[in-house]
């Protein structure tokens, strides 16, 4: 295509460009470049764009490029002769999804080249063009080696540096099985709502579908072999069915709540385990999430499922806000925290996090753990949980939380639930043939710290 088209014609063309599933892709690297969202809200801002078909296409693209994301950065850097002036990194992102898919997808080496060319001046950079096309080019003719060469430990097993210490430090035993878990495709798992239709018979109901699934480790969850689209699997719509992860599935039984019992689910959204917990009991629960369109999800996921529970948009570590003065037989706590134990589901999470953000998300856990604990009932229990396979924001938070909390003690975890036996809780690992890292650490409250009941 020649370059002399009018002006007017050459901006409907760049319209037209900026619309492609690779632009799209282009658009979203450069801003998890810059850290500007994560890559499922960018993913869903895109992808209500595009067919279907492109949006499997985007997701499979994006998620593949922030798995590889050290490692192609280290090969962008030998293919650049130059490093990128700060206005130009819309180039690095549209050569790592060109290296991305050339190395990786086996997509067809002419489209690739030419569309990431043509994205140049889709991003008002047509000068690239050369430069673009030549570094794709000098990919394909040096692919085998770049992808072989991984001499760094970034490279190698595509975390930051200070993370893959901060994993080595905290497992020495386990630390290379960890990372290899967290670049891995996580399982999709299921749980059934045991109030309408037990695992064994759904499972039949599955595998009549054609869908291969097997039981996970958690009493109502469901692992199957290959993702499956939710509005595909028999049962979902009709409320038999919700996606969580097994480990998660495992927080609501160790709270263990009885019906009747006034429960708090303090970080609740997206809502799995305020669900789960209302289909094990008849409970008086109060969902609380800091985020009023993240309750929307909540809501949704009640309706579906027939349960019902109070919603209230508030911050859980201010219950001035929103706590009426009566006291909690129960607390889930599932804190805010680093993510640490579910990158291989969210591998953006080696990207937005760093040691300064979790020194931060510490204190907030303090601060929740430390609230949430006034408004709990004398013999009440408070079930403290994170994704995160750090012990400072484990062990170590609920050693701290002891020391200043004498009317605090350690309650009896449920014998089944599967993980390595800390000193205060339980820790999961992620795994290939069971869930993601998850923490767990029952509290119990005694003594003469009864919250004081409102007026």
């Amino acid at each position: 295509m020649g370059w002399d088209l009018p002006v007017e014609s050459l901006s409907k063309w760049w319209a037209l460009m900026s619309k492609t599933v690779r632009a799209r892709a282009v658009e979203i690297i450069f801003a998890l470049q810059n850290q500007r969202s994560n890559l499922d809200g960018l993913l869903a801002k895109h992808g209500k764009q595009v067919s279907d078909q492109d949006r499997k296409f985007l997701q499979s693209l994006c998620y593949g490029i922030t798995r590889q994301w050290y490692h192609l950065s280290a090969i962008e850097a030998q293919l650049i002769d130059k490093p990128l002036k700060p206005r130009d990194l819309i180039l690095g992102a549209i050569v790592r999804c060109g290296i991305y898919e050339l190395g990786w997808m086996r997509s067809k080496e002419h489209a690739v080249v030419t569309e990431y060319v043509d994205a140049t001046v889709v991003e008002g950079r047509p000068w690239a063009r050369g430069l673009v096309n030549a570094v794709l080019r000098n990919f394909i003719r040096h692919r085998a080696e770049l992808k072989m060469e991984r001499h760094q430990a970034e490279t190698l097993w595509n975390h930051p540096s200070w993370l893959i210490e901060r994993i080595q430090s905290a497992w020495p035993e386990r630390w290379e099985g960890i990372l290899v878990e967290n670049n891995a495709h996580p399982p999709m798992t299921l749980r059934v709502n045991q109030r309408l239709v037990s695992r064994e018979t759904q499972i039949e109901k599955l595998r009549a579908q054609d869908i291969d699934c097997v039981p996970g480790s958690a009493p109502a969850s469901i692992r199957l072999n290959e993702p499956s689209p939710v509005e595909r699997l028999d049962g979902f719509n009709q409320g038999f069915l919700s996606v969580q992860d097994e480990s998660s599935q495992w927080a609501s039984i160790a709270l263990a709540g009885t019906s009747g019992e006034r429960i708090l689910d303090a970080c609740a959204a997206p809502g799995g385990k305020t669900t789960h917990l209302l289909e094990l009991a008849d409970l008086d629960l109060l969902a609380l999430d800091i985020s009023e369109r993240r309750l929307t999800k909540i809501t949704e996921n009640l309706v579906r499922l027939g349960l019902r529970a109070q919603l209230k948009a508030a911050d859980a570590s201010q219950p001035d806000t929103w706590w009426d003065g009566i006291p909690f037989d129960g607390i889930l706590l599932d804190a805010p925290c680093s993510a640490t134990g579910v990158i291989r589901r969210h591998p953006d999470i080696r990207l937005m996090r760093s040691e300064a953000a979790i020194k931060s998300l510490l204190g907030m856990q303090r601060a929740l753990i430390d609230a949430l604990w006034e408004v709990l009932k004398d013999g009440g229990r408070l079930l403290y949980t994170t994704c995160s396979i750090l012990p400072s924001e484990n062990d170590e938070q609920i050693e701290r939380f002891l020391g200043h909390h004498p009317d605090a003690s350690l309650g009896v975890l449920n014998a089944g639930i599967p993980g390595i036996r800390t000193t205060h809780g339980i820790q999961q690992l992620p795994s290939h043939t069971g869930g993601d890292g998850f923490y767990y650490a029952l509290l119990v409250k005694s003594g003469s710290s009864q919250p004081k009941v409102r007026a």
